[in-house]
């Protein structure tokens, strides 16, 4: 089902997550306190407005309590207004409030004041670019729990005609293998006994630290 979404903030990071909420059928209200910013998005996304959304009457003339979700993506330098924003955001009684910060600092003041989620994005980004460097065969999925998440990746050569039984990989990865998709995109549910190939994807349970290991052992193996 369809939320509606109140995006502040329309840098780089505010409108292209108001571009994507939107192309997914969400109903998406952007504010930015520049003409020429709403004047360009205009033709991209359904409802821009310039407003100051550092003023409770602005934001209540728009309708933002009605809203599901606010999103506060106000430039990283300007902390002060994303401050004050989520706190007028939070006295709306919003459902859901969610804020971008650019600091550690900055992020533990917004969850003191009662926002759901905080977010870094580029130390976010940085993290992942990492990821892929560093582990350039391996391709992180889903989170689970806790620091679990789910990966993909390519079986390494050594791997190539053992046991899941015999490489002990839970013990030496934290790694729990869900699947196994073969060269010809065949899907098994492995057991034990089952035999893996060089040249198979597997899908898999584990963490960072037992991925990072991972990597480390059988990237010039892979």
């Amino acid at each position: 089902m369809a939320k509606q979404y109140v995006v502040i903030g329309l840098g780089e990071f505010g409108k292209n997550l108001a571009k994507y909420l939107q192309d997914m059928g969400n109903e998406v209200l952007a504010i930015d306190g520049a003409d020429e910013i709403v004047q360009e998005l205009s033709s991209d996304l359904t409802y821009v407005v310039k407003a100051d959304a550092t003023s409770q009457e602005a934001l209540e003339a728009l309708g933002v309590k009605n809203f599901d979700v606010a999103i506060v993506s106000v430039g990283g330098k300007d902390v002060q207004a994303s401050i004050l924003i989520s706190l007028i955001l939070k006295d709306m009684k919003i459902p859901t409030i969610i804020a971008r910060a650019s600091t550690e600092l900055h992020g533990r003041v917004l969850e003191k004041i009662g926002v759901n989620l905080v977010v870094y994005p580029e130390k976010e980004m940085a993290l992942s670019l990492a990821k892929k460097l560093t582990m350039p065969n391996v391709v992180e999925k889903a989170m689970v729990a806790g620091n679990y998440k789910i990966y993909e990746v390519k079986t390494p050569v050594s791997f190539d005609g053992k046991s899941l039984q015999e490489l002990k990989l839970n013990k030496r990865y934290e790694m729990t293998v869900m699947l196994v998709k073969d060269v010809d995109e065949k899907i098994e549910f492995p057991s034990a006994q089952t035999i893996l190939r060089k040249d198979d994807t597997m899908i898999v349970l584990s963490t960072d630290e037992g991925m990072r290991t991972f990597s480390e052992e059988n990237n010039g193996n892979i």
